[in-house]
């Protein structure tokens, strides 16, 4: 007894039987995918400015391993050795160029992205399809950055970057290589930030609703925005405690509001533009929280300040707007801290069920003035 679908070849049937053959596509299907194969290649060789002779060897874009880790020793080598100002500088190009061509003002922005059609993507790498639209960038954020349509996207932004710099004489040049590896990392980084904002299962194993997913990426930003704070006070406390400077007990004094307030403690913003101009981050007023817009400026300030604590890649910070007009935080507030670090005002108008709920700390807050010199 032999499976379904296959055929008994007993009975007399002997090689080269028409039963003993397998069947093959017609010669004329071969030659058709052979030559759009080729076709393909040539098409993508052209679009990425590359250049062939008659009766020249194509070469391989490919590298063996033992020159790719030549290669790579060499770009570290050179990162490793180089002033951070040009470090900088390029990572700042690239950061305009990207912002310029995806029509976005910070990173954050990104998660609108658009992603290209997952039919022409398909049809680019697999058939006859038009290349990617360079007027209108649209990336496949599914897939890395070493695919056929990121790539041709990635490998224009690195011909116009290297024509923004002939064309501008820069005084700061790279290899192709250098500026490869940057341009993958911001796209890794920007593909990361839009994954993120999409929708995730929940606890009970459904789809956030758009009200779900918008208090998680409020949730996600705050507990950034604490650590990013932290991490500076940690880094500024550490450094002035081993060569004691007049200013070490203010610092102290902000690294412990820092962790007495808490991820929660922190406040959310929302993008704005300003004069049709400047990008800024409205800051959301916290009702139940002592006012300490000041405190917080110098920390964050701090942060612009000293390249030791924070790589620079990425985007620059935004200017923080505080005023009066901003919109009202819903963040509930957080209970167990001080009396120091609630509004006073806010706190009177409370009733004595609401403060009971809050479960004040009876521990000591001694208030500072810090002022920023």
């Amino acid at each position: 007894m032999l499976p379904e679908g296959c055929k008994e070849t007993g009975g007399g049937a002997t090689p080269g039987t028409q039963d003993d053959q397998l069947d093959l596509p017609p010669v004329t299907a071969v030659v058709e995918a052979v030559t759009k194969s080729v076709e393909m290649a040539l098409r993508t060789l052209l679009e990425s400015g590359g250049h062939f002779s008659i009766g020249a060897i194509p070469q391989s874009p490919r590298q063996t391993p033992q020159r790719r880790r030549q290669e790579n020793h060499k770009l570290q080598l050179e990162k490793a050795m180089e002033p951070n100002h040009h470090r900088n500088f390029i990572l700042a190009e690239v950061c305009r160029l990207f912002k310029e061509k995806l029509g976005i003002v910070q990173d954050i922005d990104f998660i609108t992205h658009v992603p290209a059609n997952a039919g022409d993507v398909r049809a680019y790498e697999y058939e006859d399809g038009p290349s990617p639209d360079t007027d209108n960038v649209a990336f496949d954020l599914t897939r890395n950055h070493s695919l056929p349509w990121n790539s041709f996207i990635l490998s224009f932004l690195l011909r116009k970057f290297q024509a923004h710099c002939t064309q501008e004489a820069w005084p700061i040049r790279k290899d192709d290589d250098y500026i490869e590896e940057v341009l993958h990392e911001r796209y890794k980084r920007l593909q990361t930030l839009w994954r993120n904002a999409r929708p995730k299962l929940t606890a009970k194993g459904l789809i956030e609703t758009p009200a779900e997913q918008e208090a998680r990426l409020v949730e996600e930003n705050l507990i950034q925005k604490y650590h990013r704070r932290k991490t500076v006070l940690d880094h500024i406390v550490t450094m002035k405690s081993e060569a004691p400077d007049d200013d070490l007990h203010s610092w102290q004094w902000l690294q412990h509001l820092i962790k007495s307030l808490g991820e929660h403690g922190m406040s959310s913003e929302e993008s704005s533009v300003e004069n049709g101009i400047e990008n800024v981050l409205r800051v959301k007023k916290m009702e139940w929280r002592k006012n300490i817009d000041k405190e917080l400026e110098i920390i964050d300030l701090q942060r612009i300040l000293d390249k030791d604590i924070f790589c620079s890649q990425g985007a620059k910070p935004l200017p923080r707007k505080h005023a009066p007009d901003n919109p009202t935080s819903s963040q509930a507030p957080v209970t167990a801290l001080p009396t120091a670090l609630y509004n006073e005002e806010w706190i009177s108008q409370l009733t004595e069920r609401q403060r009971e709920s809050l479960k004040i700390s009876k521990e000591p807050f001694p208030w500072m003035k810090i002022i920023a010199t």
